[in-house]
């Protein structure tokens, strides 16, 4: 079994970004997803900086190919910025 991930703990002292990003995609609770998808996002950032020098190209391809996953999931849907038609009962308008 799993450890459990305390989202609110600095992501250094987590074990790593792929870890929180998976826990971010699994996460069961919709309250907790954003802030999973934030941990993860701010170990992916750290990773990215800690390794930009001496990563190879595809070294880096993961980490960001993760963060660009997490920035799609954070967009809002544009379905739900859209105005509603307003209901009529029993008439069309």
């Amino acid at each position: 079994m799993r450890e459990k991930i305390n989202p609110d703990l600095p992501a250094a002292s987590q074990n790593n970004w792929e870890y929180l990003f998976e826990a971010a995609l699994l996460e069961p609770e919709p309250a907790m997803i954003e802030r999973r998808l934030q941990s993860a996002k701010d170990a992916i950032m750290d990773r990215i900086e800690d390794s930009f020098e001496k990563a190879s190209l595809s070294e880096r391809q993961m980490p960001l190919a993760a963060l660009n996953t997490i920035n799609e999931l954070q967009r809002p849907n544009v379905d739900d910025l859209r105005p509603r038609p307003a209901q009529t009962f029993g008439h069309t308008a």
